[in-house]
């Protein structure tokens, strides 16, 4: 076995504290990325959900700005999540709340094996340990990380064992990606229909530029579809309460962690029990619950999960189904059923009362029963990747310590 010291023989950085961005120096858009912990989605780097800064902001850190396989650990809030930089496309660095580390002794240390070191056990229980507590978020010091020590096997043995588990990623990554498509096109087919209205008429023809009959309607105020009308929110969907969770943040640490529990219609952790059973359209309740735009921010849940007080649980009816309830959604502004003025808040009656056209039910059935095994595919990815999370996860400590060999 070789024995490494993070402090001493592997490359350890972090933003320096008077380096802080504040909110106002994010901008809409420039050829310079900041990475912050939102972005950090197990392997990969969602480059979506990362800011971008100007080019002097980026140039006054050069300690910290990223390469290619670079590992980024998140210091602030969740600590220990791990993001593996690839495919830079453009000048990138990190914010105040992240670590990079980067493998600079590549002739006894592989890259992805410590990748996948990091996001094992071993690792989640050294930060267990080390953890400081501030007055309100938990902290990783970078002193604390620089004592961390590894003991290596072999780089083949290394090589093998990152490979085995890349491998199990990679899979995880296609699912990712054919999902992604899949939501592209049901959203792109949904626009097709029942915004443009070029729904298939009886001879299959897109009806409105087929010259389909169109007529005003004074509530909508706008043309829409003959025999279409238009109704609310709340005649679409049931809205069930949401609760929280009667346990504290330590008490989740150290307990069995087999349902996903969603917050704000995100997953924030993993609980012993559940509450909901089944298809279900969570959209947030308070906090940033509406994009740029005016849309709501929502998540499509299937099977058995945990839902808290900070997101709104809805289930279709009345011929939405939670598929075509979940496009619709998706297309409408709810800025008018938003509240507060320093926390924002969506009001349920508000939200209900939000004016949407209706589709001939004919229409909207068949359109259901179209998108239905698009849907049905991404879930079976979904539940396919839990499968190989979990297979991930019972691997990796096994390989690390020895208990599993590698012929």
């Amino acid at each position: 076995m070789i024995k490494l010291n993070v402090g001493n023989d592997l490359y350890l950085k972090g933003r320096i504290g008077w380096k802080g961005l504040s909110k106002d120096e994010y901008l809409k858009k420039s050829n310079y990325r900041i990475i912050n912990g939102t972005a950090l989605e197990d392997k990969q780097i969602n480059w979506n959900k990362c800011g971008y800064i100007s080019k002097s902001r980026y140039e006054e850190s050069p300690e910290i700005m990223l390469q290619e396989k670079d590992i980024l650990i998140s210091k602030d809030g969740t600590l220990g999540k791990i993001g593996y930089v690839t495919n830079i496309s453009s000048p990138s660095t990190v914010a105040s709340g992240i670590f990079v580390m980067r493998n600079i002794t590549p002739k006894k240390l592989d890259s992805e094996y410590l990748y996948h070191f990091l996001k094992s056990n071993i690792f989640k229980d050294f930060i267990k340990r080390m953890k400081s507590s501030g007055s309100t978020i938990n902290h990783l010091y970078q002193r604390d990380l620089s004592q961390l020590e590894l003991e290596l096997p072999t780089l083949l043995t290394q090589q093998k064992i990152a490979n085995i588990l890349s491998t199990i990623d990679a899979k995880i990554e296609l699912n990712n990606k054919v999902n992604k498509e899949l939501e592209d096109m049901v959203k792109l087919m949904y626009d097709y229909w029942f915004v443009q209205f070029d729904f298939p008429n009886k001879e299959g023809k897109p009806y409105k530029s087929s010259g389909g009959n169109m007529v005003y309607n004074e509530e909508l105020k706008r043309e829409i579809p003959e025999r279409w009308n238009h109704t609310t929110l709340g005649n679409c969907f049931d809205i069930f309460d949401s609760k929280r969770i009667p346990l504290s943040q330590n008490q989740r640490l150290i307990m069995e962690k087999k349902y996903p529990y969603y917050g704000a219609a995100f997953i924030v952790d993993y609980v012993k029990d559940y509450i909901f059973d089944g298809n279900y359209i969570l959209l947030g309740e308070d906090g940033t619950v509406i994009d740029e735009y005016g849309y709501p921010i929502i998540q499509y849940a299937t099977g058995k999960f945990w839902v808290n007080n900070h997101a709104h649980v809805l289930k279709g009816k009345n011929g939405f189904d939670e598929n075509s309830l979940y496009l619709m959604l998706k297309n409408v502004k709810i800025i008018g059923a938003v509240t507060g003025a320093v926390q924002l808040k969506i009001n349920q009656e508000n939200l209900k009362a939000i004016l949407v056209c209706k589709p001939q039910f004919s229409i909207l059935k068949k359109f259901n029963l179209f998108i239905e095994p698009m849907f049905r595919k991404m879930t079976t990815n979904k539940n396919e990747n839990k499968q190989l999370s979990k297979l991930r996860d019972w691997l990796l400590p096994m390989l690390m310590n020895g208990q599993v060999s590698i012929e």
